[in-house]
């Protein structure tokens, strides 16, 4: 090599001078770095001995869940209290305390938490120290896949820069158990038994039907405020019985009996799970929230307005205020009407996905068992078995679960949809989204789309979800397939954050159209396959008392989306059979005309 080409300091060059030195080695001899291993900071835990002076606060759901699941832990025993809708104020707390660049559900909740924990400091008087040590925020947590892993680490930061040093978070793995990563850190305050989750499970269910009874009632009543006046009565009266309700069972023979085969931990557990389908408080409040609808409302669904079905991520979708921009009640205003998903569906979900790791541990155990070689069938024989009972058992409590679901449905007039199959949404999903796929609602958001679609359940699939939600927006590329082999689907993505709503309410406008004239033709189709014209179905629901009750049940037709068609044909249907009765026989006879 010649010396034009010879880098200066080249170790592969020994013939040029260096000009930078080279780096001495360390010595053989050297001792190694010391290994510095992540630790989870120490968390003081819930202790039963609390009980009676610390407050539970949670929040962020439907205003109707959260003020269920307080009554509901009330009359558990438990001092809970529930944060305030979170609004625009809650999300910039939020982000002035929280890291740059978290979902949007962080910055709120937060921000709600921090201004609660204010407002006890500001205007009630209470020291730091003492909010510290009287209450306890407990929330939902993760391992990931996505920013929902950090949640409580967000909460502490921001905390601790708010000046609320060791105020304690305690979270509840939303796969089940405790706190995720040791049980230890929850603390004994909680009695994480059948009873908590039996009870908690109700509460929501009874929130969802109410929820969906509300987005059904509202858009066809003349005073909307009305109809959340008598919602929020209907509220009251649930949280009364839920608070006054004894959540007690004593176990009978049967359930001591039952217990070593199954795996809960005392006959108690046993003897709630049994008790379950004999329950009749929630149904009996249910039943006399819907005398109190039928009592004080009164609505006109003869006007067509398009069904707009929300999805998309579990807050964003759930969430009444600012943290989705107000979307229910905007689509209200707009002239559509509202069905949202219940939470029950995603608990379903999280049950269902269970099979799918039965299965795994089942392969394993075969696996294990054909490798270790001698007598293997027994090992093999019982980690079928196994696999056998508990699958069982977990489809034992699906069906209870909708069960449950469908008798509180029918105690509120069985106006609303029931829960979708599992198996059915995940055969649909599974082709476009794998669903061995976790993270937020895995495949549900492709299989809800997919199945309203196929069943004509909306005019218009809205996903709602915080900006830059992984899970969610991964279902959103795969919607690009499910678009491109259904291109006359209408379904509109839309990411949430604290600002700009213009922009999304401009985009939802724009497809809120095309959903009208769908609804409208298909309005229309429905007067001619009735006989019907406007003014004479309207004239009709007038003479007809029952056909103006909220909570009427009006049988829907496969592939009718609207209500008022639904309408059309339901009313056509109460015309012909009235025709053939007495008065229809009677009417002929006046005219002469055979019978």
């Amino acid at each position: 090599m010649s010396d034009a080409h010879r880098l200066p300091g080249c170790r592969s060059c020994p013939q040029t001078p260096g000009i930078l030195q080279p780096i001495p080695e360390s010595p053989r001899d050297a001792a190694p770095p010391p290994v510095r291993n992540y630790r989870r900071p120490a968390e003081r835990g819930f202790r039963r001995d609390e009980r009676d002076r610390v407050t539970l606060l949670f929040g962020s759901l439907s205003s109707a869940h959260d003020r269920l699941v307080k009554a509901t832990l009330q009359g558990l025993g438990y001092k809970a209290d529930r944060l305030p809708m979170p609004g625009r104020r809650d999300f910039q707390s939020g982000r002035e305390y929280c890291n740059p660049g978290q979902c949007n559900p962080v910055y709120f909740v937060t921000g709600a938490l921090i201004r609660y924990l204010e407002r006890l400091r500001d205007e009630k008087g209470l020291s730091t120290e003492r909010i510290v040590s009287d209450y306890v925020f407990v929330t939902a947590g993760s391992c990931g896949p996505c920013r929902f892993g950090m949640y409580e680490a967000e909460h502490r930061v921001a905390l601790r820069k708010a000046g609320f040093e060791g105020f304690r978070v305690i979270t509840f793995d939303k796969k089940g158990g405790g706190d995720g990563h040791d049980p230890g850190l929850v603390g004994d305050g909680f009695e994480m038994n059948v009873r908590l989750y039996r009870a908690l499970l109700n509460a929501l269910f009874m929130a969802d039907v109410l929820n969906a009874v509300t987005h059904q009632i509202r858009p066809y009543a003349g005073d909307p405020a009305q109809v959340d006046a008598v919602i929020d009565a209907c509220i009251s009266a649930c949280e009364d019985t839920l608070r006054r309700r004894s959540y007690a069972v004593a176990p009978g023979p049967f359930a001591r009996w039952f217990r070593p085969l199954t795996p809960f931990g005392s006959a108690e557990d046993v003897a709630q799970l049994l008790a379950q389908p004999r329950e009749r408080d929630y149904v009996d409040a249910l039943a006399r929230c819907r005398r109190i609808i039928e009592q004080r409302l009164q609505v006109d669904r003869s006007t067509p307005k398009p069904l707009v079905k929300i999805t998309g991520e579990f807050w964003a979708q759930t969430t009444e205020g600012d943290g989705n921009f107000n979307m229910f009640r905007f689509l209200e205003d707009e002239g559509a009407e509202v069905r949202i998903e219940p939470l029950a569906a995603w608990i379903d979900y999280m049950r269902h996905s269970l099979h799918s790791l039965l299965k795994d541990r089942r392969l394993i155990a075969c696996d294990a068992a054909r490798a270790q070689g001698g007598v293997w069938v027994l090992p093999w024989a019982g980690a079928w078995s196994r696999y056998l009972f508990q699958d069982g058992m977990l489809r034992l409590a699906g069906l209870l679960m909708r069960r449950e679901y469908d008798r509180m449905r029918r105690a509120l007039g069985e106006t609303t949809p029931s829960l979708s199959r599992q198996g059915v949404l995940q055969r649909l999903g599974h082709p476009f989204y794998h669903s061995r796929i976790t993270g937020g609602e895995g495949y549900l958001e492709i299989a809800k789309n997919l199945h309203a679609y196929h069943h004509g359940q909306a005019h218009m699939t809205l996903s709602l979800k915080p900006f830059g939600c992984m899970p969610s927006t991964q279902s959103d590329g795969a919607q690009a397939a499910v678009l491109g082999r259904y291109p006359e689907m209408n379904f509109l993505p839309v990411e949430t954050s604290g600002d700009g709503e213009v922009n999304a309410y401009s985009r939802v406008q724009m497809a809120l159209t095309e959903a009208k004239d769908q609804c409208r033709r298909e309005f229309h189709q429905a007067l001619q396959d009735t006989r019907w014209t406007r003014e004479a179905l309207a004239d009709f629901v007038k003479r007809h008392p029952e056909l103006r009750q909220p909570l009427h049940r009006i049988r829907g037709r496969r592939g009718i989306a609207g209500t008022a068609a639904n309408l059309a044909h339901h009313a056509a249907a109460l015309r012909d059979r009235e025709g053939r009765g007495l008065a229809g026989a009677f009417a002929r006879m006046q005219r002469g005309a055979p019978r």
